[in-house]
């Protein structure tokens, strides 16, 4: 992804695209977590319970920082699909049970739990697919506007459909299965001046403050058509792509491992709803107009933030991340024996650069290009571009 505010060209297909599938994820989200018709018949609470999520979240971020994930592996996209999928029917059955049991409901409450953190986290992914800024701020305008469409679109169908719909939402998720998001070029650690950076931190923080205040207030589904914009309020929902907004451009602009990083804000978010929803229930609730206000401050907040630090992000952070990256690729080389031409060609093939771009940057002839290249296979006891590749992935550090 192009991440500087330069004017580019909209790709209106792509934009279109991923705003429906983000608004169709978005809106069961939201149809799923909190009051709703679909919710009323078999939850009275239907807040995701406080202390889950963030174990659940604490656990992602562990379990996918350590398999050192860039992407979602296709095989856990479709399982986490199907399982919400399924989730999502078992709840809508269980009044119709003859039998029903308090382990039986604690089960379904606890898989949706699971079910929509990895929702959030695709719901990301699907995100960070659009080729620049500009496709991607099409694309969350778009699915601002779907998901009223759709969400009125509910409201207007008979109850069966709209059970069904919701039920089949989550189905979504396996479009684009088989075209992931663009990989990292990232092969060694990030340094510690760009990990504990503002615009890492930034984004969590920003994350937390808004699950903070979604929790705070009485967040609900519209349940008639005058309802629509009203439940939830507007400001909540931008609040939420602004937050999307500066994750995913953080990613690409420092080239974070995705995956990685996306579960950590979202672990921020999951947190800051943990904190409202406990405060709620040990303290008074908040007016509707104060929790306005808090969005409001939030939304502003963000995007003082973002462009404040965009310059930054792409800039001075992106370089010190790529010198990072640099010294890292020399240190393996020069242990594996390469001389100082050799690793200034295998940092260019770690590119995905051709023999041919090679020779051209480096100023020499095709044939001493291909040389040097037979040479670190040779020295290393790889033989194609992927073994390089996974060769410095397995050698540089954590």
């Amino acid at each position: 992804m192009q991440i500087n505010l330069k004017a580019h060209r909209v790709n209106r297909k792509q934009a279109a695209q991923i705003a429906l599938l983000d608004a169709i994820i978005w809106l069961w989200l939201h149809q799923i977590n909190y009051d709703s018709l679909f919710t009323v018949s078999f939850i009275d609470s239907v807040a995701t319970p406080a202390i889950p999520g963030p174990l659940i979240g604490i656990a992602l971020v562990i379990g996918i920082g350590r398999a050192r994930w860039d992407r979602i592996p296709k095989a856990i996209r479709i399982g986490g699909a199907l399982a919400a999928t399924f989730t999502t029917l078992g709840l809508a059955l269980e009044p119709h049970m003859p039998i029903s049991s308090a382990t039986l409901h604690a089960t379904l409450i606890l898989s949706l739990t699971v079910a929509c953190t990895f929702a959030a986290l695709l719901r990301l992914e699907t995100l960070a697919k659009c080729d620049d800024f500009s496709t991607l701020s099409v694309a969350l305008s778009g699915s601002l506007l779907l998901f009223y469409l759709l969400n009125l679109g509910l409201l207007l169908v008979p109850r069966a459909v709209y059970d069904a719909c919701i039920i089949a939402a989550p189905l979504v998720m396996l479009a684009g299965a088989n075209n992931p998001a663009p990989s990292s070029t990232r092969l060694g650690p990030l340094p510690k001046k760009v990990r504990l950076s503002s615009p890492i931190v930034v984004p969590c923080l920003v994350g937390l403050a808004t699950g903070l205040v979604v929790a705070l207030g009485t967040v609900s589904m519209a349940t008639s058509p005058s309802e629509l914009f009203t439940r939830p309020a507007p400001l909540f929902l931008i609040s939420q792509l602004l937050f999307l907004l500066l994750g995913i451009i953080t990613a690409f602009g420092l080239d974070l491992r995705k995956a990685t990083y996306f579960a950590l804000i979202n672990l921020c978010w999951g947190l800051g709803i943990a904190i409202g929803l406990i405060g709620r229930e040990h303290f008074i609730p908040l007016p509707d107009p104060i929790l306005v206000d808090l969005s409001s401050f939030v939304c502003l907040l963000t995007l003082v933030g973002f462009f404040a630090f965009s310059g930054i992000w792409v800039n001075t952070l992106g370089r010190a991340a790529s010198m990072s990256r640099e010294s890292a690729v020399e240190d393996v080389a020069r242990k594996a024996g390469l001389t100082k031409r050799e690793t200034e060609v295998a940092s260019l093939l770690l590119e995905g650069r051709s023999l041919r771009i090679v020779q051209q940057e480096l100023f020499i002839s095709e044939g001493t290009a291909r040389t040097h290249a037979k040479r670190i296979y040779a020295k290393l006891g790889i033989h194609s571009k992927q073994e390089l590749i996974d060769y410095f992935k397995q050698n540089l550090p954590h």
